[in-house]
């Protein structure tokens, strides 16, 4: 199986950086691990640039804060940005924008392109955290998009053994079936 990565440098497709850190925000570590579980079919974000965000533009997010610092999802957005409830409780105006993944990587168990990382390949830009939902200039957003294409594929071997658990899940449970077939 190859990782096959779209990368679309289309002027008008624009590129923004979410933070999420899960020791502050409302969506918690348990509730990312639902996006891996399959339980989360729709997800929001806030983006402070909401003005130059438009459906179909691209995003990363980055996990911020304790532990394993990085991106950890990536995919486009797949509305137009909305009003909506301050997530913190703080009673500020925040847009949001609904999410279309096509990554996600848990940050506590598998490698991610880290903080470090990218703060060495793109330096003007601050991955440590700010505002969730920036925009990156057009070179940089370039820039990333490689970085992550060459992520993505030197740690295919990530996501292939992922499905090889799942299968060898189900090989053993037919394995034990036939056994009691052929018992009787």
């Amino acid at each position: 199986m190859e990782i096959k990565v779209k990368i679309n440098f289309a002027e008008e497709r624009k590129t923004f950086i979410l933070f999420w850190n899960p020791e502050i925000s409302s969506f918690k570590m348990s509730d990312y691990q639902g996006l891996l579980d399959s339980r989360w079919e729709e997800l929001n974000w806030s983006v402070w640039d909401y003005r130059q965000a438009q459906e179909d533009d691209r995003f990363f997010m980055v996990r911020c804060g304790e532990g394993n610092t990085g991106i950890c999802m990536s995919g486009t957005f797949s509305s137009k940005p909305y009003y909506g409830e301050d997530w913190s409780g703080k009673g500020r105006d925040v847009h949001y924008m609904d999410l279309e993944r096509d990554v996600v990587i848990h940050p506590d168990y598998c490698p991610i392109l880290t903080t470090a990382e990218l703060q060495a390949a793109i330096p003007d830009f601050d991955w440590t955290g700010g505002h969730s939902g920036r925009l990156l200039d057009e070179e940089y957003a370039k820039k990333l998009e490689l970085l992550w294409q060459e992520f993505l594929k030197k740690n295919e071997e990530m996501f292939l053994v992922r499905a090889a658990r799942y299968d060898s899940d189900d090989e053993d449970s037919d394995s034990d079936e036939e056994d009691e077939e052929e018992d009787d």
